[in-house]
């Protein structure tokens, strides 16, 4: 038996040769995948192990507890600083000041987005800074650079850079060095530095407070860190803490840790979606085989193999062909992780050293699923072969195609439980009314996998009418339909990846079209004055040219907007300050419930309705409002509610207390552009207004509204081009299965061809049976998908994804991409079934 295995796989690998395919892209996935997280661990690893080595014991303030305090950088500070250095067993200390800052480019933008720009103190010893050129800044007025820095600002040594934080005016230093880290490298985390003297850090960093981001400690010659660290508890206050350089460092590689184990979730997700996608091409590739082997198996049966012998010759088959392919795969994901590691350290991160980890387990893991997903695949092809009796295998009679009723009966339970939990889910009458609607999604999704069989000939027979004008286009969709299990677990390969990607687009459709009813229907301005939301730090602007703005030609009204995560009766609130509260309230939407917003003082707040309703305040009543960067508390009599309305949920104050907000200038504006008035025009005035403002930019509402959404469009893509791989799998199981129908078919050809169809028809009949596969597949997952996306969108419509859209061009796309799939997809099998030997085919046995 393990004799005819061998030689029957060696008859047969050309067939297998594509099911291998599958397989081999599916355990590369894998393997890449756990690759790159396990080396973008080990590269931060590295640099974490850099950083403050040496050092013994780290002091730095208090972790904070609310979002307000973590905005405002509180450091160590100096008499702490002088306490530690006179402990005993202290060789020295040097301090680290550090935050982010802005900083402008040659083209007077702010350089960065996602990836911060950061100022921090030369002195700093956290990591080594290896000067390329120019040397140390010893003035106040002089920075160095790191490589980035320049490439990215497009200055260099001798110009000047402006730079400012949230809490300092624009400054102009001369760049006096620029510096590398360890490694060759240009940056330690993909975002850019500035290095000043200390004095100047503490300008930037703390207002000028004499202050420290960290105080690294030296310990003397026989003395431990536990020793230091005790030493050093005893003299620091309540607002410090001490902890060790080990504790440090794994504190550092458990968050780094976390961050790549959410990477390889995401990234094998996808993987583990394509190894799904290739059970249905392995399935089906051993049972035509093993159809095209009946008289082979039954002979076997009839000089003395047992059933069992049958079934483990065939599962043998799968464990050599799932090896084979999984050790190929495996090999090539390892490479192909390390590409990925070297891309993501040079584009994302500017890196030039990449320390490559391959972990036992991406090697296992492939190997194990590879192998594991083929053998589980043909089991049941493999249980079927040896149940064959082998009298009625001899036949030449031709069997008919096995009932479908338990596949379908299982799905239609499983979409029938799906729906309801999706109907439970969006009555809203249950907690986790949204985990239960997303459960009910599985299962509808996985129900209608398994219904495809039973929708398959109906379906499949309508949609062959489109091409049923002549007789090639009838015998092709004919074929299609003949054999329902086949054509259902054909489609199905592709029906799963367009469903993810439907259900996807529709999602994210809803929340786009969401996003732009509500600032349609809720924000009155026609301008609107904000910055980019990648950027790393909030974007701000001058309030004086607030002014300037009121007194452009037809603007009616121009409101600014503070913010600032406060403290209020001992709850975190957002509070909102601009200098005309009832414009600035009824621009963004809001209409006053209760009380009165006209002609507010000082000591007068105001609030949204639910954070009346949260913090148990009403009209007259007192509440204390700590803010930010303020010292003492605040006390405010309620004088107006205003309706929910997510753009005005929150508190309202008037502009005397924006020296204490995080943000001391303001972040947005509102501009009301008189009814008729070019607004284009005014756009333009306003723009030239803040020319020496980098950080805003002027917009009306459908260009703010497609910089709020832009986000959600990447999204799509990344997981279009993710379930790519998929979606590979799928077509190839589409070519699979019709070069091996056409094999299983090759004496029905052959007759075709003799009673007068030509090559052409013969071609066209297998192109019709092709497409009609492919588009069956396509709308069957466009369905399932939309539905799906139906119901998050509806379980998602409390948090603000109240409208439903379509994501029509998407659809669209991949109704004409399912046609170009199965024209592709039966190019050779077309080629193949029209090339057929006409009487070899006749009398073939």
């Amino acid at each position: 038996m393990l004799r005819a295995s061998l030689k029957g796989m060696a008859s047969r690998k050309a067939r297998l040769a594509l099911t291998s395919l599958a397989i081999i892209l599916g355990s590369a996935f894998i393997a890449a995948a756990l690759v790159l997280t396990s080396s973008i661990q080990a590269t931060a690893n590295d640099l974490n192990a850099d950083r403050y080595a040496g050092v013994e014991v780290l002091v730095q303030p208090v972790e904070p507890e609310t979002q307000g305090d973590r905005m405002v950088r509180e450091g160590v500070p100096a008499d702490t600083l002088a306490a530690v250095g006179a402990v005993d067993g202290v060789a020295d200390t040097t301090t680290t000041v550090t935050w982010m800052i802005n900083a402008l480019g040659s083209n007077g933008k702010v350089v960065g987005g996602l990836a911060p720009t950061n100022a921090v103190n030369w002195e700093d010893e956290s990591i080594d800074r290896e000067l390329r050129e120019g040397r140390e800044p010893t003035a106040d007025n002089e920075v160095a650079v790191s490589a980035k820095f320049v490439s990215d600002a497009g200055l260099g040594l001798g110009d000047d850079v402006t730079a400012y934080s949230l809490t300092s005016d624009k400054t102009a230093y001369e760049i006096v060095g620029v510096y590398g880290y360890p490694g060759e490298r240009d940056t330690l985390d993909g975002g850019t530095e500035l290095a000043f003297t200390t004095a100047e850090a503490q300008h930037l960093v703390f207002d000028g407070q004499d202050e420290y981001t960290t105080v690294a400690v030296h310990a003397e010659d026989g003395v431990s860190d536990t020793q230091l660290l005790a030493a050093v508890e005893g003299v620091i206050g309540e607002e410090s803490q001490a902890i060790t350089w080990k504790e440090y460092n794994e504190e550092a590689n458990a968050e780094t840790a976390e961050t790549a184990a959410y990477i390889s979730y995401f990234l094998l997700g996808f993987a583990l979606v394509a190894v799904f996608v290739s059970v249905f091409l392995i399935a089906n590739t051993f049972t035509i085989v093993i159809a095209g082997r009946l008289k082979e198996i039954a002979m076997m049966r009839a000089i003395g193999a047992g059933r069992g012998q049958i079934t483990g010759s065939v599962l043998l088959e799968a464990l050599i062909l799932g090896a084979f392919a999984a050790v190929i795969g495996a090999a090539l994901g390892v490479g192909g992780g390390w590409a990925l590691t070297s891309a993501a350290s040079t584009y994302l991160l500017d890196t030039a050293s990449v320390s490559l980890s391959i972990p036992i387990t991406a090697v296992v893991a492939a190997l194990a699923v590879g192998i594991g997903v083929t053998v589980l695949s043909a089991l049941i092809p493999a249980v079927r072969a040896s149940r064959v009796p082998p009298v009625e295998a001899m036949r030449e009679a031709v069997k008919a195609d096995k009932p479908i009723t338990a596949m379908s009966i299982t799905g239609g339970i499983l979409a029938f439980i799906g729906a309801g939990l999706m109907v439970l889910g969006l009555t809203e009458t249950i907690d986790k009314s949204v985990e239960v609607t997303a459960v009910g999604a599985g299962l509808v999704f996985v129900g209608m996998t398994l219904l495809t069989a039973w929708l398959s000939r109906p379906l499949v027979a309508v949609l062959g009418l489109l091409w049923s004008w002549n007789f090639a286009g009838k015998l092709g969709r004919r074929n299609a339909s003949r054999n329902p299990r086949r054509t259902a677990v054909t489609a199905a390969a592709l029906m799963i990846g367009v469903t993810l990607v439907t259900a996807t687009g529709t999602l994210m459709s809803s929340v786009k079209a969401s996003i732009e009813d509500y600032f349609e229907g809720s924000i009155e301005a026609e301008l609107i004055v904000s910055g980019p939301i990648t950027a790393a730090i909030a974007p701000s602007f001058d309030p004086a040219l607030m002014e300037d703005i009121r007194e452009v030609e037809d603007v009616d009204a121009a409101v600014e907007l503070y913010y600032d995560p406060a403290d209020i009766n001992g709850t975190e609130q957002f509070v909102y300050a601009t200098s005309d509260i009832p414009s600035g309230v009824g621009l963004y939407g809001g209409t006053v419930e209760q009380g009165s917003l006209d002609d507010m003082s000082d000591d007068e707040i105001a609030m949204n309705a639910s954070a009346a309703k949260e913090v148990g305040v009403g009209i007259g009543d007192t509440v204390t409002a700590t803010f930010t960067r303020g010292e003492e508390p605040h006390e405010f009599t309620v004088a107006a509610i205003v309706a929910d309305n997510e753009n005005s949920d929150g508190w309202y104050v008037t502009t005397a207390y924006t020296d204490e907000f995080y943000t001391t200038r303001p972040t947005s504006a509102l501009v009301d552009v008189a009814d008729g008035a070019d607004v284009e025009a005014v756009s333009t005035s306003v723009d030239d207004l803040l020319a020496d403002e980098p950080e805003v930019t002027v917009q009306n509402q459908e260009e703010f509204t497609a910089q709020v959404t832009v986000i959600y469009d990447f999204v799509l893509i990344a997981i279009q081009l993710l379930l790519g791989l998929a979606m590979i799998v799928a077509v190839i199981g589409v070519i699979n299965t019709l070069i091996l129908s056409v094999l299983e078919r090759t004496r029905e050809l052959g007759m075709l061809r003799a009673i007068g169809m030509t090559r052409g028809q013969t071609v066209r009949m297998v192109t019709v049976e092709s497409v009609t596969i492919a588009l069956f597949g396509a709308l069957l997952g466009i369905g399932v998908g939309v539905l799906i996306g139906w119901a998050l969108q509806r379980a998602l419509a409390d948090t603000g994804v109240d409208v439903f859209a379509l994501p029509t061009l998407l659809i669209a796309g991949y109704l004409v991409a399912a046609v170009v799939v199965g024209l592709l997809a039966a190019i050779a099998p077309a080629i193949r079934a029209s090339k057929v030997n006409i009487l070899g085919a006749i009398a073939y046995e």
